[in-house]
């Protein structure tokens, strides 16, 4: 039997420019509430260089600063802080950042964060793809899902989670099905489960379990409305055919009332496929 906890491996503390002000500690404190055993904080982290002016902020202190400066230090401090003082309570807690790549600043990714600064969880996701259009951004979203077919979208998706893959800098990938989000509002065809790309994710999981990689099973559509897990059951089914047999849960929690949002919903589906809960501890 695969050991099956409960965790949250995707927040966004203060440290992320587009999340509350909903401090580590206070994550922690409700962390614990909650009975989760482990927790990490996954900052946003987008230095790609055709969007940095546009998405490559973090705030730092109440200010809004680049991603490249210096914030790093006392965002880990903070986190191992966390950690000495509430491990005592049964809660771990790791220091991750969510990071959007490209090939041109691998070499910085790989020196800053991995070598440098030693982050514990490299957590890859894809949100541009069209002339670095947003995907989740409802009005940037509308003009990709209306303008592009599902199978071109799945094309230019899924050839930008390949090279997250390739790269050997992640430990997993959020939201593999981050386009069902605003996708389903714009076309039906992203929520017809007859048309679910597994050609493509047959794909992309062989690759994961080679390189012993995962995914998470990202559970913010709960707080959409949606009420389903990211992805979706039959995909999280053909992961596990495909050899996969650990996976990340992370409610990507922008706001200190979703921390952990439904993660009953995903600790039940790991426990009916059979799929472990990946860990650091």
């Amino acid at each position: 039997m695969r050991s099956v906890f409960k965790v949250d491996y995707h927040i966004h503390p203060d440290f992320s420019f587009d999340a509350a002000r909903d401090t580590i500690d206070e994550y922690c404190r409700r962390s614990i509430a909650l009975q989760l055993s482990q927790i990490c904080f996954t900052p946003h982290y987008t230095a790609v260089p055709s969007v940095i002016d546009k998405f490559g902020f973090v705030r730092h202190k109440g200010e809004k600063v680049s991603v490249t400066s210096q914030w790093l230090s006392d965002y880990i401090g903070q986190v191992k802080e966390a950690d000495a003082k509430y491990r005592r309570k049964g809660l771990r807690v790791f220091a991750g950042l969510e990071i959007d790549y490209c090939k041109s600043i691998h070499d910085f990714l790989k020196k800053r964060l991995t070598e440098e600064y030693k982050i514990d969880y490299m957590l890859g996701s894809v949100h541009l793809v069209n002339d670095n259009l947003d995907i989740m951004i409802p009005s940037e979203a509308e003009h990709i899902f209306k303008n592009t077919s599902p199978s071109d979208f799945y094309n230019a998706y899924f050839a930008e989670i390949d090279k997250i893959i390739e790269s050997d800098l992640f430990a997993s990938i959020a939201h593999i099905e981050g386009y069902r989000r605003y996708g389903v509002h714009y076309n039906p065809d992203y929520a017809d489960s007859a048309l679910i790309p597994y050609k493509h994710f047959e794909n992309i999981f062989t690759k994961l379990r080679a390189k012993d990689m995962t995914f998470e099973i990202n559970l913010s559509l709960f707080r959409d409305g949606q009420n389903v897990t990211n992805p979706v059951e039959p995909v999280l089914k053909t992961a596990y055919d495909c050899g996969i047999r650990r996976v990340a849960i992370g409610s990507d929690a922008h706001r200190l009332k979703d921390l952990a949002i439904s993660v009953d919903a995903a600790i039940d589906i790991c426990r009916k496929i059979g799929f472990g809960v990946f860990s650091l501890a």
